[in-house]
């Protein structure tokens, strides 16, 4: 048995042997003529009376019947009422307050019986024996009561303490989960839009290092301006994630993310990846909140990067509406068939085996290679769009290509959720 469940029967032992020494020690020494002499029978009767206490906590309504019952006998054998009777109404107490009400009230019936009978073999005024039948059990079920009232408040309050802590643990782990995908979105960003430039124009260079060494010059410059930019990016986000007791907040040499004013850095970044990007804006500049600032900068940057990846030297058309309550992007490309020969990334010179094309821009046979994509990026899109409570379109259109279209509202009572259908990564 373990030491918390040893002291409070202790206690409940020390209780009973008190009160059956002295309910003893009474009637040995107080004995009024006109009763019986407190004999061996009324020592036994005495700790019959009061040693049930000692299961008071575990069995308390079986406790107030068996001291209840012992008293009783006590009183019909002719012996002097006594302090015996304190006995049962510890054990209602006890009952009262582990117990419902109505448990109570049912163990309260044989105490105030014995408490009658008490009265009455006693000789007492019939109105102190109405009043100590009435008062005994009263008090003792409100103590009682009240104490398991206050146990099952404490037992909820327990329990709401627990549920609370879970709670928060489950909070915790969320809010590290998402920090997690925050981390992994913007990762995938920044890489995989650098990564694909370079890896086009990796294979560019390779492909013309001996027969246009000026081309493969400017691939080479293209991967290193890239590379660069990649470098910056990381060192954003690392200063958003390094941490340091000492940092006072000034002195960072970089912003936190990148926002829709370094479109033109994105869009020079996926010309020298060969694309040819249209770029249209309409409507008056409009100050964005941060995060639909970074959103629309991500959507953009992640439908370039799909098409450098799927769709290398495709025709972009990319459009920004501004309005006082949303923006609007659009990332429309015209993927050119097998049969269709693609712009490549040189825009000077010629190179042997190209061509010039009507606008002026230099073709070769060569096609860049496609870079696998790792199908996060239109889930990556998706989850931006949502946070900010805007609509995300990505799917094939008619002619050919592949359009990303994201409406991201300015104010939060006119965000509405994506409802149309979503397309899939190509």
């Amino acid at each position: 048995m373990s030491l918390p469940r040893l002291r409070p029967l202790a206690v409940d032992s020390a209780i009973a042997l008190g009160f059956a020494a002295v309910g003893c020690i009474a009637g040995a020494y107080y004995q009024p003529p006109g009763w019986r002499a407190f004999d061996g029978p009324g020592y036994l009767l005495a700790c019959l009376t009061a040693l049930p206490l000692v299961a008071r906590r575990r069995f308390p309504f079986p406790v107030v019947l068996a001291s209840a019952a012992g008293y009783a006998v006590y009183l019909g054998c002719g012996y002097q009422p006594s302090v015996n009777f304190w006995a049962p109404a510890v054990a209602l107490l006890s009952l009262a307050g582990r117990r419902p009400l109505a448990v109570a009230l049912a163990g309260a019936v044989p105490v105030t019986a014995v408490i009658v009978l008490s009265g009455a073999s006693g000789r007492l005024h019939p109105a102190l024996t109405a009043a100590q039948a009435v008062l005994v059990p009263v008090v003792a079920i409100a103590f009682g009561h009240t104490r398991h009232l206050l146990v099952r408040a404490n037992a909820r309050l327990r329990e709401v303490s627990a549920e609370l802590v879970a709670e928060q643990e489950a909070r915790a782990r969320n809010a590290v989960t998402l920090e997690r995908m925050a981390i992994a979105r913007e990762l995938h960003d920044v890489v995989a839009h650098h990564m694909s430039v370079i890896t086009i124009q990796a294979g560019l260079a390779e492909t013309v290092l001996t027969s246009d060494v000026p081309m493969a010059r400017k691939a080479l410059g293209d991967i290193a301006r890239t590379g660069r930019g990649a470098l910056d990016e990381l060192r954003r986000l690392l200063t958003v994630l390094r941490v340091r007791s000492d940092d006072d907040g000034e002195g960072t040499p970089y912003e936190a993310a990148p926002r829709l004013d370094r479109l033109p850095d994105l869009i020079s970044g996926a010309t020298a990846a060969g694309l040819d990007v249209r770029f249209t804006a309409r409507g008056e500049p409009v100050l964005l909140p941060p995060i639909v600032d970074v959103c629309a900068y991500r959507v953009v940057q992640e439908a370039l990067t799909n098409v450098i990846r799927h769709a290398p030297g495709a025709r972009v058309t990319l459009t920004v509406d501004r309005t006082p309550d949303e923006i609007v992007l659009v990332v429309r490309d015209d993927a050119v068939r097998d049969d269709v020969v693609r712009d490549d990334v040189v825009r000077d010179g010629s190179s042997p085996g190209g061509r010039d094309g009507p606008d002026g821009r230099t073709r070769t046979d060569e096609r860049p290679e496609t870079v696998p994509g790792t199908g996060l990026g239109l889930i990556g899109m998706r989850e931006r769009v949502k946070i900010c409570g805007g609509r995300l379109s990505a799917a094939p259109h008619d002619g050919g290509g592949f359009e990303v279209v994201a409406v991201l509202p300015l104010h939060p009572s006119r965000r509405t959720f994506p409802g149309e259908p979503e397309g899939q990564e190509r």
